[in-house]
């Protein structure tokens, strides 16, 4: 093993449990300092999210996100600056030296790279910004891919979740980035351990329903999907996942085979009691870690093309249900058809595919480069 590093880790949101990518965030940590290099923190605030860390990591400050940090750098869009506070720039350009790497994780704290002289700056894409908004509208996307080249040519390394997320950088930056894999929350999943014999006749969704891309899939799916489902009433249908708005909730619960699980502590137990995750997403870049953690338990997953890009084998992969956008008026109908024939799958099944993509994917970890 190399010698240990000290970091210094800059994240945009709590290390915590939340969401895909706090959790991520917080698996690396952990990982980090089993792997016995020393651990410095700058975090960001967020309403009602905690921390969730190690006794071993210091935590230097917190960044309080808000809209008057963006007059700062009026030439810069505010996603790049609501979390940009000058006292702590001032802070880590005081103390960067002491640390062999600097760790920007999410493009919101990218911002401080710029302002920072160190050889060894690492930024860590989440999502890549400019396709993100390309799905949002064009309006605005000039200025976000001038601000996203910027900050990321102040790196010195670059990490993604995707070989395609790659590609985008490479072919909207002609920079060179490297993809990593996300952790697999529950390891090596184990049907007979578990205690899941028979899987139940449901399907379920997952996600942060706070974001929009989710809760915008979930409606849809509502107003367009389920009217098309034959003989629906046999279906059931779990939603997992915090953060939900009363109004969603107050249209969910008009539909009686549908119940709301709201945050759990395991959701991959959840998604492994079902027959398929349902993901009819529209906007959003990067991997969508609910698609991993569904892949994780041999779970299959319905989704959009939205919903597995990065992740590779897709036309070849037996548990994808790829439902095409390119024709949009016969989206829904193209769900309901999948559903309406869904052939039943068991447990032996689902454990045969996540023996498979355990071993394929439970690999190229950040910490694993250092």
């Amino acid at each position: 093993m190399k010698s240990p590093l000290s970091i210094l880790y800059i994240t945009a949101f709590p290390p915590n449990q939340k969401t895909a990518g706090q959790d991520y965030s917080r698996r690396l940590l952990d990982d980090l300092v089993s792997r016995g290099h020393k651990i410095s923190l700058i975090y960001a605030e967020y309403p009602e999210h905690k921390i969730e860390l190690s006794p071993e990591i210091k935590v230097l400050a917190k960044i309080k996100p808000a809209f008057k940090n963006c007059l700062s750098l009026p030439f810069f869009n505010p996603f790049f600056t609501k979390r940009f506070d000058k006292s702590i720039l001032r802070q880590i350009q005081k103390i960067a030296a002491n640390f062999d790497m600097l760790y920007f994780d999410f493009s919101q704290v990218h911002i401080y790279s710029l302002f920072v002289k160190h050889p060894n700056k690492v930024l860590m894409c989440h999502d890549v910004i400019c396709q993100k908004f390309s799905r949002k509208g064009k309006l605005f996307l000039p200025w976000i891919k001038s601000c996203e080249k910027k900050l990321l040519c102040s790196a010195e390394k670059i990490i993604t979740f995707s070989p395609k997320d790659c590609d985008v950088i490479k072919k909207e930056y002609g920079l060179d980035s490297t993809a990593v894999n996300f952790y697999l929350k529950n390891g090596r999943f184990d049907y007979e351990k578990s205690g899941i014999e028979k899987i139940e006749n449901k399907f379920c969704f997952y996600g942060a329903w706070n974001r929009a891309e989710n809760s915008a899939g979930l409606e849809w799916f509502l107003e367009n999907v389920y009217p098309n489902l034959s003989a629906s009433e046999d279906f059931q249908f779990a939603v997992i996942g915090g953060g939900m708005t009363e109004h969603l909730k107050s249209k969910i619960s008009a539909y009686k085979n549908f119940k709301i699980l709201g945050f759990v502590e395991n959701p991959v137990m959840e998604i492994a009691k079902c027959q398929a995750l349902v993901a009819p997403l529209f906007k959003g870049a990067g991997v969508k870690v609910k698609v991993i953690d569904a892949l994780s338990s041999g779970t299959p997953v319905i989704g959009t093309e939205v919903a597995f890009e990065g992740i590779q084998d897709n036309s070849e992969n037996p548990l994808f249900f790829e439902a095409s956008t390119s024709e949009k008026k016969k989206l829904a109908q193209k769900f309901a058809d999948i559903l309406n024939n869904w052939k039943s799958i068991s447990a032996k099944q689902k454990q045969s595919s996540a023996d498979e993509f355990f071993e394929r994917y439970n690999r190229n970890k950040f910490a694993d480069l250092l």
